[in-house]
């Protein structure tokens, strides 16, 4: 039986100059990291870390993977719902700019990004089930985004959607199994002192 530990980014630089559409860290964000690594994942049995393409993701990876000595693998289908849009806005920019869309934004993130829901989902489940059929690695360390975490929870949960529930940045939501079709919950939005 695998483990998932599946860590939602830390907090971004939202209107990054130079990288609108994929931010760094902000400068609290990384601080998250940090204290992530060094108080809470450094005393788990991780043996693989794997990531989303998507540069926040990235920072929040690099302390656990320089304090382990881990290559950190990117995995594309990891990536949120906005990976290609041209400006990263958080869910609170989202409601202050587009009040009148909000219960849109609600209803379905991917569809109000320009992003199928249905191929979405299917994409970020198929990604986490490479992963748990994959013989490589027992205590997985996932860096990634709210919704693809959240589809694999409302999946193990067997949730009809992820509006019930919201992940804080970097924390950390556990999930094991063998496949798929076993995957439970253990914990949901770990947060680190």
């Amino acid at each position: 039986m695998k483990q998932l530990l599946l860590v939602r980014h830390g907090l971004p630089d939202e209107g990054h100059a130079l990288q609108p559409g994929d931010p760094p860290l902000h400068a609290k964000g990384h601080a998250q990291a940090r204290t992530l690594a060094l108080r809470r994942l450094a005393f788990e049995p991780i043996d693989r870390i794997v990531c989303s393409p998507q540069q926040r993701a990235l920072d929040t990876a690099a302390p656990l993977a320089r304090l382990l000595g881990l290559e950190i693998e990117v995995i594309d289908g990891l990536a949120e719902c906005d990976r290609h849009t041209s400006r990263y806005r958080s869910p609170d920019t989202i409601r202050r700019e587009e009040p009148h869309r909000w219960a849109e934004f609600l209803a379905s993130p991917p569809r109000f990004l320009g992003i199928d829901p249905d191929v979405f989902r299917q994409t970020v489940l198929d990604t986490f089930a490479a992963l748990l059929a994959d013989a490589r690695g027992t205590a997985i360390a996932v860096f990634s985004h709210g919704m693809p975490i959240k589809t694999l929870v409302a999946h193990a949960m067997r949730m009809p959607g992820t509006d019930t529930f919201s992940l804080d940045h970097c924390s950390v939501t556990r999930v094991v199994g063998g496949s798929l079709d076993d995957a439970r919950v253990r914990t949901l939005n770990e947060s680190t002192p």
